[in-house]
């Protein structure tokens, strides 16, 4: 038999945001990582592409730096 070891609970090290862009096709909301340049997005279920707006590149730089890049975000009870 082999023993299992305790791993910790591992903290996050970086994060990422997720905009939902509605399919201009079939109307589903499809997450992708929050474009700051034009481009291309490709629906999840009808399989088109449609173009992005790219959001604002210092708002995600500022939600990453009061957020510590993500480790500011964990439960504080957890930890």
């Amino acid at each position: 038999m082999s023993e299992q070891k305790f791993i910790p609970p591992v903290k996050p090290v970086g994060m990422e945001l997720v905009m939902f862009y509605p399919c201009p096709f079939c109307g589903r909301n499809v997450p992708l990582l929050a474009p700051t340049e034009p481009s291309m997005g490709n629906c999840d279920f009808c399989r088109k592409q449609f173009p992005l707006v790219p959001i604002d590149n210092t708002t995600v730089q500022f939600i990453k730096l009061i957020l510590h890049n993500g480790e500011a975000a964990i439960d504080p009870e957890y930890v």
